[in-house]
């Protein structure tokens, strides 16, 4: 089976998806987590990606005091991807140890079972895995298993788009854009309040066994929100252009699309992300779920 079958992946890993999210940051993206993270902490970054949030963990952990970090994803590409980010990273430090000692890069699916045995990390996270989870079993079934590897009175902190939202209203693209994108993303829930995973997350933490009254911190749930904003003219240029290219022909974000009958309004979303761009009062918000769970 195809690895974007096994976990309903389908943007691909193209130049200008994998520019997205090469731009989320330990800081900008995980920053809600970073006050609970210990020098000794044995953190999982699940879907890392190009490895640019993995990274930022290696920094708040110390091999010496028994921290590490490891990344999985279910794609090679982008695993070799990350660890070139790794690789840049250590190659620009100072002390040019930190991360060579303290992160690794794993394949894995959380779907199929993730390659460690029960209670193994202290911290988990995810970042905006949830959203690529087609079903409401997919996304419990995926949330059991991260707590089967979670240590007891470990956290597991997840970031998750709740809503995007362009500005001036005008030109559709909550529609063409925000919409479409839960169409291809939940293609086995077309219902007219199909949504972004993020609002749902504290009842999917809940059933999943967080939340529930404990000693200390055991059993806590955090419900906190972050956002992300492009707004001045070189960023909007940028996220517009990063958007227009997964549209081109050929490329598999447009193919998954394709593939639940989204043919027409490409060239409609294409235009109308071409005119926000330009329009110097345009601006974007995406609203993120940021869940913090102990075990």
């Amino acid at each position: 089976m195809p690895e974007d079958q096994e976990t309903n992946y389908t943007q691909g890993y193209s130049k200008s998806t994998v520019a997205s999210h090469a731009s989320r940051t330990v800081d900008s993206d995980a920053a809600f987590l970073k006050p609970y993270i210990k020098p000794s902490d044995i953190i999982l970054d699940i879907g890392c990606g190009p490895g640019t949030i993995t990274v930022g963990f290696a920094a708040l952990v110390d091999a010496a005091q028994g921290g590490s970090v490891t990344g999985v994803d279910i794609s090679d590409e982008i695993l070799a991807q990350a660890r070139e980010t790794a690789a840049d990273a250590a190659a620009s430090s100072s002390s040019n140890t930190t991360t060579t000692t303290t992160i690794q890069f794993q394949k894995a699916d959380v779907l199929v079972g993730l390659p460690f045995a029960d209670e193994s990390f202290s911290v988990l996270y995810a970042s905006q895995l949830f959203p690529h989870l087609a079903t409401p079993e997919q996304r419990a079934k995926a949330l059991a298993e991260m707590r089967r590897v979670l240590k007891p009175g470990g956290v597991l902190a997840t970031r998750d788009a709740a809503e995007l939202h362009f500005y001036p209203r005008r030109y559709g693209l909550d529609r063409l854009w925000a919409g479409n994108m839960v169409r291809a993303l939940r293609p086995r829930e077309q219902k007219v309040d199909a949504c972004f995973p993020g609002g749902d997350m504290p009842a999917l933490f809940r059933s999943a066994g967080f939340g529930s009254v404990g000693p200390d911190s055991a059993g806590k749930l955090i419900v906190g929100a972050g956002t992300t904003v492009y707004s001045d003219r070189e960023t909007r240029k940028w996220f517009a252009e990063a958007l227009l290219g997964r549209l081109q022909a050929g490329d598999a974000f447009r193919e998954s699309w394709r593939r639940v009958g989204i043919t027409d309004e490409v060239g409609e979303t294409c235009r109308a992300l071409e005119q926000w761009a330009m329009d110097e009062d345009a601006w974007y918000v995406a609203v993120q779920a940021e869940i913090l769970g102990w075990k």
